[in-house]
């Protein structure tokens, strides 16, 4: 987990400037709308920014936990074969 520190700091600056836009388009007058738009979208791409660098920091296979509602993973399905027929 030491190696996400960087992809969470990213991740909390986009949802802290997507909330200071809001908070513009909401309360701002005049051109702060605007403003409060162009620092949404920022945030925006700042969070897309860090969901690719959290893709690239994680192992290949991913993390080993249990698939929802039973689904099989691809790795899963080679461990599990029945072997007795």
């Amino acid at each position: 987990m030491g190696h996400l520190r960087g992809p969470l700091y990213l991740d909390i600056a986009a949802k802290g400037l997507s909330l200071a836009g809001v908070a513009l388009m909401i309360f701002g007058r005049e051109g702060w709308f605007t403003v409060g738009v162009f620092v949404v979208v920022i945030g925006v791409l700042i969070g897309a920014w860090a969901m690719v660098a959290v893709r690239r920091v994680r192992s290949p296979g991913g993390p080993s936990r249990p698939a929802p509602f039973g689904a099989w993973n691809r790795r899963d399905a080679g461990a599990e074969k029945d072997d007795d027929s």
